[in-house]
């Protein structure tokens, strides 16, 4: 008889709030969208801003990636995502003269595996309060930490070859391949029918590093580097023009000049913006699993205590 009453009292409650016994905290997909970066190359007319302020939309190009989310209760989740984007940034688009006359340019892939935290901030149960339920929307917060590796290349003004830059030396600086970042963003997704999720976010990464352009303080003696093809890439001002007082800006430093080729204050930094579709997993809740779990064929666990005399 209480067998009985237990299977009425499920089927009603899962009839009418059946999310008492069911969960749907894991999902997993693909995200796909435009990325950027704010570093010494390129930028607008004024001299390097922070955030969104100095980038080149014309610069965007394309991310893209998978993920996995686990929603650990209401309010905060937690992810994980493995990217490759691509970066890339040419003085010859800037509009500041100084940067134009520089003259240099780079590109880089990056590939990064991202773990993150996410706090959910709003929600709505009932989008367009149509009554069925259909679609719900969440918006989110997150911060985490990411490692990527990546491979600056660069390109001598009017040829068409891209060389890989970090072998080289161009600033005598041996810095690293990989490199760590703290992304931070918002986002928000809709789910429809509990099943599938459509979201957009907004990452921004601050790296560790101040060499995804190859590009970080003050140019080297031409001496110390190890190729003409270093030497090459290294400067290239006169490459556009032969004042010898715009020149004498652009070389190593001197009682003169102080030999500025980039920004060393600030470590280079990239946003992604994507959007992304993931499939939900249907899972039981605890409740349902330890009180419930003999309708589905699971056995309840009971402990045996062994009386000691």
């Amino acid at each position: 008889m209480n067998k009985t009453k237990n299977i009425l009292f499920v089927f009603l409650l899962s009839l009418f709030g059946g999310t008492a016994f069911t969960q749907y905290n894991i999902d997993f997909g693909v995200k796909l969208g435009g990325s950027n970066y704010l570093g010494d190359i390129g930028g607008k007319e004024q001299t390097r801003r922070n955030f969104i302020w100095d980038m080149k939309l014309s610069q965007t190009n394309l991310v893209g990636g998978i993920y996995g989310r686990y929603k650990i209760n209401g309010t905060f989740g937690i992810q994980g995502s493995l990217n490759i984007g691509k970066l890339s940034g040419d003085d010859q688009l800037s509009e500041n003269p100084g940067r134009n006359n520089r003259n240099l340019r780079f590109k880089n892939n990056i590939i990064e595996l991202s773990a993150r935290g996410e706090v959910y901030i709003f929600e709505l149960n009932d989008v367009g309060n149509h009554g069925r339920y259909w679609v719900d929307m969440k918006t989110y917060a997150f911060g985490g930490l990411t490692v990527f590796h990546h491979n600056p290349k660069g390109q001598i003004y009017g040829t068409a070859d891209w060389h890989k830059l970090q072998p080289l030396q161009t600033e005598g600086v041996a810095y690293s391949n990989w490199g760590f970042g703290i992304p931070a963003g918002i986002g928000l997704y809709f789910t429809y029918k509990r099943k599938h999720r459509f979201g957009w976010e907004m990452a921004w990464t601050t790296t560790f590093t101040d060499y995804l352009d190859d590009i970080s303080g003050f140019y080297a003696d031409p001496a110390t580097l190890g190729s003409d093809l270093a030497r090459d890439l290294a400067n290239q001002t006169a490459l556009i023009t032969d004042d010898q007082s715009i020149l004498a800006n652009y070389a190593p430093p001197s009682d003169n000049n102080i030999g500025k080729r980039g920004d060393p204050t600030h470590n280079d930094s990239y946003l992604y913006t994507t959007f992304s579709y993931g499939y939900v997993l249907r899972g039981r809740s605890n409740f349902y699993t330890q009180n419930y779990g003999w309708l589905t064929g699971r056995k309840k666990t009971v402990r045996k205590v062994r009386a000691k005399f």
